[in-house]
């Protein structure tokens, strides 16, 4: 009996393994041309709508402020700890120095330590130490009689 697994002229057939190689190059070429078309679609279209906003945006007012400057105050913090330092260093001015409020009126801001020992020294006004009531509201309560 002839061999099954021959060729006709004595050769052995070699057996493929059944893919496709010529296919799945042609797949990847497709895919390749496809995302590169795809991706030059989407930059032009990002071209156009960028360049159709940019011509319906409105001329800059005459009396608008240069570009580039500061809005006025409150503006955004750049340097958050520097700003923290900063206020605290000036609540601590406020909380251990003496200063005047109104020197006109002879108010004057005292530090919290010796603000402490005064309170403690004089104490805390009683009820009855309480200022008498204006002299406007009391005669609204006379006439109310």
């Amino acid at each position: 009996m002839a061999d099954t697994n021959s060729h006709p002229n004595g050769e052995a057939f070699i057996e493929g393994d059944g893919v496709s190689y010529r296919g799945i190059v042609v797949f990847v070429v497709i895919l390749a041309v496809t995302t590169f078309i795809c991706q030059g679609i989407v930059v032009g279209m990002f071209k156009y709508m960028d360049a159709a906003a940019a011509k319906s945006d409105p001329a800059r007012a005459v009396m608008a402020a240069p570009a580039g400057t500061l809005a006025p105050p409150p503006n955004l913090l750049l340097d958050e700890p520097a700003n923290l330092q900063h206020f605290k260093t000036t609540e601590d001015e406020a909380l251990h120095a003496y200063a005047w409020e109104d020197k006109n009126a002879g108010i004057v801001r005292l530090p919290i330590s010796r603000a402490k020992e005064l309170l403690l020294e004089r104490g805390l006004p009683t009820a009855g130490d309480a200022p008498a009531a204006p002299k406007a509201e009391t005669a609204k309560a006379e006439v109310k009689k």
